[in-house]
């Protein structure tokens, strides 16, 4: 019987030396080269998401987040790694194709829209951001969107069809506050109505903030103050439908179906849910119903 040869080797580590390879003949390449070969792959994804879809997919967040928080008292610029302290481990189209970066995917979301059978007249594009409801900037980031819209569709091609809002609010149980809140809620949706673009609430939902603008966690939220936010809900929703024109009412999506468990990575131990836990409706079910339903 034949047996397989074996053989012992030791490796003398001092005989290894670790090197970098790194390639000497690379020629960094111009910002009009990033430029193209970004949108090249942005066209190849876009036409990608297209084709999967067949046209059956009519609405789309063109772009989302694509306003900064500031400067404050002027129009606010479009988010860039230099506004981040975190933009190593970001990466922003727009440090790339500038303020291109909105009107590219505009062009190849229709164009391979049409050649995967879908009917341009069916496409709606929206922009969608965070914000836009708040009362310390007196709606600016809103502001400057719209300006930032009207730019974008100054050359006379681009065109976006509406605007969404995520409004990740809460209920403050300091009455001032709670009032400006309210305002400034009211006060985006006439904003967004007078740009006559489309109109959707894209990310609702609602944590509770106690007089000393503190989070209240879930376990400790009185059934008053449950009522409370089902009443806000409601309201928020009323004046929904009693601002914002009927042909561009676009529709109101939430953002969590139950309360947001402890340890979560989206408002931790928060009440935001429609639901509790264990899936029972919460006041908060009640007044998103009524408001739906057109109750007072």
């Amino acid at each position: 019987i034949l047996k397989p040869q074996t053989s012992d080797a030791t490796l003398d580590v001092r005989s290894v030396t670790i090197c970098k390879l790194e390639s000497l003949n690379s020629i960094p390449l111009t910002p009009e080269e990033k430029a193209e070969i970004l949108e090249a792959e942005m066209a190849r994804w876009i036409q990608g998401m297209m084709a999967a879809t067949q046209g059956r997919v009519k609405a789309w967040d063109v772009v989302n987040e694509a306003i900064s928080g500031g400067p404050w008292g002027q129009r606010y610029d479009l988010q860039h790694a230099v506004n981040d302290p975190d933009a190593a481990k970001k990466f922003y189209w727009q440090d790339y194709l500038g303020d291109n970066f909105v009107r590219i995917p505009v062009k190849y979301a229709r164009q391979y829209f049409e050649e995967n059978g879908g009917n341009p007249a069916d496409l709606k594009l929206f922009i969608n951001d965070y914000n836009l409801e708040s009362d310390w900037d007196d709606n600016q980031k809103l502001k400057s969107l719209i300006q930032w819209i009207e730019q974008w569709e100054s050359d006379g091609v681009t065109k976006i069809d509406g605007i969404g809002t995520q409004m990740h609010i809460s209920y403050y149980m300091n009455p001032a506050t709670q009032k400006s809140k309210a305002e400034h809620i009211e006060k985006m949706f006439r904003l967004m109505a007078e740009t006559g673009k489309l109109v959707r609430i894209t990310e609702l939902d609602m944590g509770l903030v106690d007089e000393n603008g503190q989070d209240i966690p879930t376990e400790n939220v009185t059934l008053e103050q449950h009522k409370l936010m089902s009443d806000y809900y409601k309201e928020i929703i009323r004046k929904y439908f009693e601002i914002i024109p009927v042909e561009q009412q676009f529709g109101i999506t939430m953002w969590c179906q139950t309360d947001s468990p402890e340890g979560s990575g989206w408002r931790p131990n928060q009440p935001t849910g429609i639901w509790d836990l264990n899936f029972n409706r919460k006041p908060a079910y009640a007044g998103i119903a009524e408001g739906l339903a057109g109750k007072e």
